[in-house]
């Protein structure tokens, strides 16, 4: 995927979230990660790129396409992708299933069968059928993301987005969780995603972004960010999150 941002700006009151990123990405990156410190800027690059909220300045380019910088458009552009957030976001009175079946009856207009055909595809896939029919509350932290990355997946989306899918879970289940996402990216599915998992992202990612005060301090191919940093914001916190 290509991706072009030019003067991108998000301010949430006085505080930039992202202040005036330029940043240019070709097409030989098909999984992107954006790292860097808490707060950085990771989470709201990836909504802006995704739709999830307008910028208050500049634009996004995805493969030669804008993001809309309207309402009607960016509902069509965020039915075209898939998100996946650290909190989950299942419905809590919804079956694991209804919560797959819903999005694509009502957000993406399928027939109520073909639906629910497609929630037992996916959730086959990610090894979740024997809990099908169980509430979020019936699962582990580990089990209800697996179900909202089924979600996510569900409709074939163009471009995956996954916001800190794992700094909910445990040691274990975050493995499980990383390893079906892995399975995504060898798979050939496009995926941006912010992350503070270093590992996951030098073996997984075909390119890097990383963000520190609501810019871009440094980007290139995973190798070069993890074993040649050129800034030394990047080498001073690589050394301090890789040590262990």
């Amino acid at each position: 995927m290509s991706i072009e941002i030019r003067g991108l700006t998000k301010f949430y009151g006085t505080t930039p979230a992202v202040d005036g990123i330029d940043l240019s990405l070709d097409d030989t990156a098909k999984v992107l990660a954006l790292v860097g410190p808490s707060g950085g800027g990771k989470s709201t690059l990836l909504r802006l790129i995704g739709g999830l909220e307008p910028p208050d300045s500049g634009s996004v380019c995805i493969d030669g396409k804008p993001v809309p910088p309207h309402e009607k458009g960016l509902r069509e552009w965020r039915r075209r992708n898939g998100f996946l957030f650290q909190s989950f976001n299942l419905f809590p009175h919804l079956t694991a299933m209804e919560n797959i079946v819903l999005p694509l009856v009502e957000v993406h207009g399928w027939d109520r069968t073909e639906a629910g055909e497609r929630a037992r595809e996916v959730v086959e896939r990610f090894g979740m059928s024997p809990h099908l029919w169980k509430k979020p509350a019936e699962l582990s932290g580990g089990q209800q993301q697996r179900i909202a990355l089924a979600r996510a997946m569900a409709h074939g989306p163009g471009l995956l987005l996954l916001d800190e899918p794992t700094s909910a879970l445990d040691p274990e289940m975050k493995t499980e969780v990383l390893e079906l996402i892995e399975e995504l990216c060898r798979g050939g599915q496009r995926i941006i995603l912010s992350t503070h998992e270093m590992g996951f992202a030098r073996s997984s990612a075909d390119a890097v972004v990383f963000l520190g005060g609501g810019k871009v301090i440094e980007s290139g191919t995973a190798e070069a960010v993890f074993e040649r940093p050129a800034s030394e914001v990047v080498k001073a916190f690589l050394g301090k999150v890789m040590k262990w």
